[in-house]
């Protein structure tokens, strides 16, 4: 027997490391809503039946306001599972039981799943699970996705509740709520048919968009007991909680005074600030050594294939297009990994979240929330998934903007081209100067969503909600986890994208003239864009770099390995004499901002459109070449 089960719940209950020890699937477990903007599925063999787990986006309504909530509403809406397994924090009950609430709405078969048990229990909790589920009248597991403890248990009653027949449950409201329902009830069965009536009807008094668009209009304005609505769930689920749950210590937890410090509304900034500074600093001069280890290898790699070779185009090709391309790009692997490592730390720890709650206040000036400040902070890793985060956002303006901001973060793949330049012309303060140029691209990603609200979208102020996720000691499976992921993406396009431009990009520099560089293909489109970025003081090589670049940021490393390869030394040592300081530091400045990857303008398209893949080429060029002058500018000046 087949039988589909949906997981649903708020953010940060552990729906997706469920869904993990459920499956088996390696999914990571992200600490902020609007993680899970997709769907995903595993398969769970047990005892003759094969369940099939969706693990829906977090979401706290079924309200169809945010993108989450659109998708996890009409899955359980339009493709209605066996089995709806609604995940509760065992901290806080309240939020999971409201959306259960709407779930049995649904007249679906339900199962309240309480996870985080074993913390409930250290921190004073004691659940009574028959009398959760006397006045739920739903089945009631405890269970612990990092313990294991009641996972075999779910699994028995999600197979006994698929087996037995749908049982009718409804919440009742008051009599004048009720009243409502009926009318719009009898009304909606003859416009969409009697499946789900009553839960239309609650919805359309809710005010709920998608259905208030659906239905015709009706003798009951749209969303016109919505407060009264909301209030009867919360009393009753007060009352629920007061019979079933009983707390025997009241002492403020640790995660409590903890955020007393972290979240404080004057030192939480500098707070932050100062965990990314030591972080980058880290990550940078510390594992440098590796790096420079590395750097060693393939230059000696490069000049052994080419003495036992000789001059000719194979040993050309493997030495100066595939070795230099790809291998100096694999030289920043320590550091990138260190990176990845540390941002898993403050990530698993439940840190990044409190990161966007105390940059809210920040953001509201600029008219968006900390949900935007979310996906900034997931472009530190790669600006599609960030893109794809901001489904999340409930506005559409403050979404577009955000869409067309995130690019501004500095991703990983930027990253090679930051220590390649600090590492040449700022050997003593590598980690200062990558941790500034972090700091600039979080500026400027905040000036362009200030400049397209104020000057384009004219947009409102934003609002932000977001339940803080408990602090947790950080485990070192989910941090391998975290860290092989994200650098895996790093590797994967080494091997592929970046292997196959460093070929295009060896027989653009072989041709027509294998012995001199000066007269390729390559140079001659170099030499044309630098008419542009002269002002920048931006040489054939640089403009050379930048364009190949616009397919991935890693190949600017590539594009100088191979420009640079037939002299002498190490890439480090053939990088001194390209630019000065001031250049070298405006020249990252414009890598910081210029025109997105390929990847990144095909997402922003499939998300919010064509056009808008034209703007941010367009806005991001032109306000890279507006920073890097400013830098070039201002640094004379002072220098």
């Amino acid at each position: 027997m087949t039988i589909r089960v949906a997981l649903c719940g708020n953010p940060n209950v552990g729906k997706t490391s469920l869904f993990n020890v459920l499956t088996g699937m390696r999914q990571y477990v992200a600490n902020w809503p609007g993680v899970t903007v997709e769907i995903k599925e595993g398969v769970r063999n047990w005892k003759g039946h094969q369940l099939i787990v969706t693990d829906l986006p977090g979401t706290y309504s079924l309200l169809s306001v945010s993108m989450d909530e659109r998708i996890a509403r009409n899955f359980l809406l339009y493709n209605t599972p066996d089995v709806v397994a609604v995940v509760a924090d065992a901290l806080s009950l309240e939020q999971g039981l409201y959306l259960l609430l709407e779930v049995i709405e649904l007249e679906v078969k339900a199962v309240l799943v309480v996870n985080a048990i074993d913390e409930a229990r250290k921190s004073g909790i004691n659940i009574d699970r028959q009398e959760l589920s006397k006045h739920l009248k739903v089945p009631v597991v405890l269970t612990s996705a990092v313990t294991g403890e009641g996972i075999h248990e779910l699994l028995d009653v999600i197979v006994a509740t698929a087996s037995t027949e749908s049982k009718r449950i409804l919440f009742s409201f008051s009599g004048e709520i009720e009243a409502a329902i009926q009318q719009l009830k009898s009304i909606i069965e003859t416009q969409i048919g009697e499946s789900a009536s009553r839960w239309f009807a609650i919805k359309y008094l809710e005010g709920d968009p998608e259905t208030v668009q659906r239905l015709a209009e009706l003798t009951i304005p749209p969303g016109s007991l919505k407060t009264q609505i909301s209030k009867e769930r919360y009393e009753h689920i007060r009352l629920i909680i007061k019979e079933s749950v009983a707390a025997t210590s009241k002492r403020l937890s640790l995660s409590e005074a903890i955020d007393h410090v972290m979240t404080h509304k004057f030192i939480g900034i500098p707070i932050f600030l100062a965990i990314m500074y030591l972080a980058f600093n880290f990550a940078f001069e510390t594992v440098q050594p590796l790096s420079d280890l590395l750097d060693g290898f393939f230059t000696y790699l490069a000049e052994t294939i080419k003495t036992r070779l000789g001059e000719n185009i194979v040993s050309s090709m493997l030495a100066d297009g595939i070795i230099a391309g790809v291998g100096s790009v694999l030289t920043f692997v320590p550091n990138i990994f260190a990176l990845f490592f540390l941002l898993g730390v403050m990530e698993d720890s439940g840190y990044l979240p409190r990161a966007a709650f105390v940059m809210d206040r920040i953001m509201y000036t600029l008219k968006l929330s900390g949900r935007s400040f979310m996906s900034f902070l997931l472009g530190f890793g790669c600006s599609v998934p960030a893109v794809l985060s901001t489904r999340g956002i409930y506005d559409t303006r403050e979404r577009i903007v955000t869409v067309l901001s995130v690019p501004f973060i500095s991703c990983s793949a930027r990253l090679p081209v930051y220590l390649l330049i600090a590492s040449v012309f700022f050997p003593r303060n590598q980690g200062s100067v990558v941790f500034s140029i972090y700091l600039l691209s979080i500026f400027m990603a905040m000036m362009s969503s200030l400049v397209l609200n104020r000057i384009i979208f004219k947009g409102q102020r934003g609002f932000f909600v977001l339940e803080l996720p408990r602090y947790r000691l950080p485990t070192l499976k989910n941090l391998a986890l975290y860290t092989w992921l994200r650098g895996k993406h790093f590797l994967v396009k080494a091997g592929t994208i970046i292997f196959v431009a460093s070929i295009v990009l060896w027989a653009t520099m072989y041709f027509p003239d294998p012995h001199d560089v000066t007269n390729s293909f390559a140079a001659q489109i170099g030499r044309a864009i630098s008419y542009v970025l002269k002002p920048l003081n931006f040489d054939w090589r640089a403009s050379t770099a930048l364009f190949f670049g616009v397919a991935a940021k890693e190949i600017i490393v590539s594009t100088f390995g191979m420009i640079l390869g037939a002299e002498p030394g190490t890439l480090v040592e053939r990088m001194s004499h390209l630019f000065d300081p001031l250049t070298a530091y405006s020249f990252i400045v414009f890598v910081m901002a210029y025109v997105p990857c390929l990847a990144t303008l095909a997402t922003i398209r499939s998300e919010i459109g064509t056009k808008y893949v034209i703007i941010a080429v367009i806005y991001s060029f032109f306000a890279a070449y507006l920073m890097a002058l400013v830098v070039k500018t201002i640094g004379g000046v002072l220098l």
